[in-house]
């Protein structure tokens, strides 16, 4: 195969170290243009039109994938297959590959949009492949896979929240989750209460878990839907039997050989008439046995061949100061080697959206799994905040200025207020005139305002536009956003992040 990258001056240097390494016959043309993405199609045809016969020689003519315009018009001139490319130039050598495999790119749109699509579709027709194929051992209103892939997830709704909290919860997380837990604290006996949370809970879902020390409490929650009980353990095992039909997740009370304790509990529990077991030997805290609880999770796999495995990753996401996504990931690898098909996780503090990141965890486990490679490279991951490979971006040549820290010069025109309420991004001007804008992305919102309040500094208008960015980055991410306080740590330095510019 022999490919044509197009480019300008900046992007040639990225593209060479791109590039190396494919064994394809690729060439690099840079025309005299120092930003490849502000190039014209009718530039690039006036450049190439008198090479029409050097280029019909190659299979395909790549152009920068930010390039404006359709090239069609460059691929009927030349007669020769011209595609967009990725728009960062790093990226080219997942074009290379596309195109090896006969993936038809665009002449319109990036090949970022082109092959984001591929891979999701073909993610998606793996896992609904895993999903027809897998081995279940019974129903609770999911199929509960013996062992993964594929795998469930579940969440514990927050027993010190209110109702209401909880179906704000359920409508942000349903789409990722396949199953709630209706939690009640220690003691815990009301029982009108209990019925009224199930019954709201069900409604809204299709899988109620219920988890009580209270027998009390777990029978009326599975006679008001819940179909998955917590926990079945030394203590209630007979008070349960009544409710034997429904599913049980059999967790030791003892904290003492609790894979022997969990085995003996599966094994009295059939005799007795349950069937629908679900084990769970507890995982316990970072530095307090956590590595002696793994161990437990692969006794079980061994001697429960067929009895689904459930992990509950709060002890490890909450009890160590890391961000819940790494810990998430790690913890998904982990299960799928173990053969823990059900994770049972909670959303408060830095583990909200725990479960959107265990279903993306465990998609790219379940894909890994699938083509027999490590969970890497594709097409879906949780790289949230850094990046696999640094850009190499050329500097312009023009003599630096230092920067220096001055302080803020006042604008009479008023000040300025920012906000995130519910992640909308809040801006609320007072001074010559009152207004407030909302919206979703700092840009939108800074030209809104600007135009609504008229002239302000020059001064006031970037301190604005900083803080619109930084409380932007705070609503993707979901993260607190204070005006005024640095919003991440710089890696690397043991002090506090970024120094606040002062308020204006």
């Amino acid at each position: 195969m022999k490919v044509l990258l197009l480019t300008g001056k900046l992007a040639r240097p990225i593209l060479e170290e791109a590039v190396k390494g494919l064994k394809d016959e690729i060439y690099i043309l840079s025309l005299d243009y120092p930003i490849a993405s502000l190039m014209s199609m009718r530039y690039i045809l006036e450049k190439l039109k008198d090479r029409k016969d050097e280029i019909s020689g190659y299979d395909y003519v790549i152009l920068p994938g930010l390039v404006y315009g359709d090239a069609k018009i460059l691929e009927n001139e030349l007669k020769v297959k011209v595609f967009k490319g990725t728009e960062n130039a790093w990226d080219i050598g997942l074009v290379i590959d596309a195109l090896r495999r006969g993936v038809e790119l665009s002449t319109i749109y990036p090949a970022d949009l082109v092959l984001s699509k591929s891979a999701l579709n073909n993610i998606e027709r793996i896992l609904k492949e895993i999903e027809d194929k897998a081995s279940y051992s019974f129903d609770i209103g999911f199929k509960v896979p013996v062992r993964p892939p594929p795998f469930r997830i579940l969440v514990e709704l927050d027993p010190s929240s209110s109702l209401e909290k909880w179906v704000e919860e359920i409508e942000r997380t349903s789409k990722t989750t396949d199953g709630y837990v209706v939690g009640f604290p220690v003691g815990f006996n009301d029982l009108d209460e209990v019925r009224r949370r199930v019954k709201k809970v069900r409604d809204l879902v299709d899988v109620v878990g219920i988890d009580s020390d209270s027998s009390r409490v777990l029978k009326e929650g599975v006679r008001n839907g819940a179909s998955l009980v917590f926990n079945l353990n030394e203590l209630n095992v007979e008070e349960l039997q009544e409710i034997k039909e429904s599913g049980f997740v059999v967790a030791p009370f003892s904290v003492e050989n609790r894979a022997e304790t969990t085995i003996a509990l599966v094994e009295k529990a059939r005799r007795m008439g349950f069937k629908k077991l679900i084990a769970d030997p507890v995982l316990s805290p970072p530095l307090m046995g956590f590595s002696s609880s793994i161990m437990d999770y692969i006794e079980l796999s061994k001697r429960l061949p067929d009895v689904p495995l459930l992990m509950g990753t709060l002890n490890a996401t909450e009890l160590i100061d890391a961000d819940s996504h790494g810990v998430n990931s790690l913890l998904a690898v982990m299960g799928s080697e173990i053969g823990i098909s059900i994770f049972l996780t909670m959303e408060k503090g830095k583990t909200r959206w725990s479960s959107w990141e265990l279903r993306e965890a465990t998609k790219m486990t379940t894909v890994a799994m699938a083509q027999g490679k490590v969970p890497k490279d594709l097409g879906v991951d949780l790289l949230i905040i850094k990046d696999k490979k640094r850009a190499v971006l050329s500097p312009d040549s023009k003599p630096r200025i230092k920067a220096k820290r001055e302080d803020p010069v006042m604008d009479r025109a008023g000040f300025i207020h920012i906000v995130l309420d519910r992640r909308k991004i809040v801006a609320s001007f007072t001074g010559k005139r009152e207004v407030a804008v909302e919206g979703d992305d700092g840009l939108s919102v800074g030209r809104t305002l600007l135009r609504e309040i008229g002239e302000i500094s020059l001064d006031h208008a970037l301190y604005i536009g900083y803080e619109l960015a930084k409380a932007e980055i705070a609503s993707l991410l979901d993260k607190n956003y204070v005006q005024d306080e640095p919003l991440i740590r710089r890696l690397g330095d043991e002090s506090s992040s970024t120094e606040s510019h002062g308020p204006q």
